[in-house]
């Protein structure tokens, strides 16, 4: 009975510990970025680590656009203003 009791309560440890899922871990977005034929590897924290790879002639070091220009809103007045002239 002892023995089958123990088993009991490592099947329900085991089936805790398998429905407890790990953090999804978030994307992160490095400030800088390596460009390479067309493409920009944005894996780099600091300017020098991105230039010590790009050192190699493996492309240029650049600043990650989706940092620089995160989240701007669209102008959609612009657009509107310019559709609604009045003759």
């Amino acid at each position: 009975m002892g023995r089958l009791s123990s088993l009991a309560a490592v099947a329900v440890v085991t089936a805790v510990f398998a429905c407890l899922s790990p953090d999804t871990a978030d994307a992160q977005e490095y400030p800088w970025c390596v460009s390479r034929e067309s493409y920009l590897y944005c894996f780099y924290k600091t300017q020098e680590q991105c230039q010590w790879t790009a050192s190699g002639g493996v492309g240029g070091c650049a600043l990650n656009p989706r940092l620089l220009f995160a989240k701007k809103p669209r102008d959609s007045g612009a657009t509107s203003a310019s559709r609604s002239k009045t003759f």
